[in-house]
C-alpha cells in the first residue's frame, strides 16, 4: 500500500481556501483541463500532461476522486479500459478552467523551446459563455 502524505490545507472558513485545498495543488487544474474534454485513460492523461510524474499524476487523481470532483469507471467490452471523468461537481469548474485561459491569453506569447503543445488546450469559452476570442489563432500559430 501507498504511503500517503498527510493534506495540506489553509486552514481558513472561507470558500476561495476551501476551493484553494481542494483543486490547488500543482497539476490538479490541468487534470481538470484535460478532462473537460471527456473521459480520459491514465495513459492517454500522462501523455497530455507532459512533465507530470506518474506518482504524482496517480496522487492527484486520487486526491480529486477524494474531492469528489472525479471519478474512475471502467469501460464496457470490448475497451474493457478504465477512464477517468469530472463528476457533475467537476464538471462546474468548466468556467473557473476557461476564465484562467481567456485571462492568461494576452500573456501568453510565443511558445518557448521547450513548450509542449496541444490543440485541445487551445479550445475553450469564457466565463461569459462565448468562444475565447484569440484561442484558435493561438492554437494555429503554435503549432509546430
Amino acid at each position: 500500500m501507498l504511503a500517503t502524505m498527510p493534506r495540506r490545507s489553509y486552514d481558513q472558513y472561507c470558500a476561495v481556501a476551501r476551493t484553494l485545498d481542494a483543486v490547488g495543488e500543482r497539476w490538479s487544474l490541468l487534470i481538470v483541463r484535460e478532462l473537460l474534454h471527456g473521459p480520459r485513460r491514465y495513459t492517454d492523461l500522462h501523455a497530455d500532461l507532459p512533465g507530470v510524474s506518474t506518482d504524482i499524476l496517480a496522487s492527484r487523481l486520487k486526491q480529486l476522486e477524494g474531492e469528489e470532483l472525479v471519478e474512475r469507471r471502467r469501460l464496457e467490452r470490448p475497451a474493457s479500459a478504465t477512464v477517468y471523468q469530472l463528476t457533475p461537481r467537476g464538471a462546474e469548474l468548466r468556467p473557473v478552467v476557461e476564465a484562467l485561459a481567456a485571462w492568461g491569453l494576452d500573456a501568453l506569447g510565443e511558445p518557448r523551446p521547450t513548450d509542449a503543445v496541444r490543440t485541445h488546450w487551445f479550445t475553450g469559452r469564457g466565463p461569459d459563455g462565448e468562444a475565447v476570442a484569440g484561442l484558435e489563432e493561438t492554437a494555429a500559430a503554435a503549432r509546430p
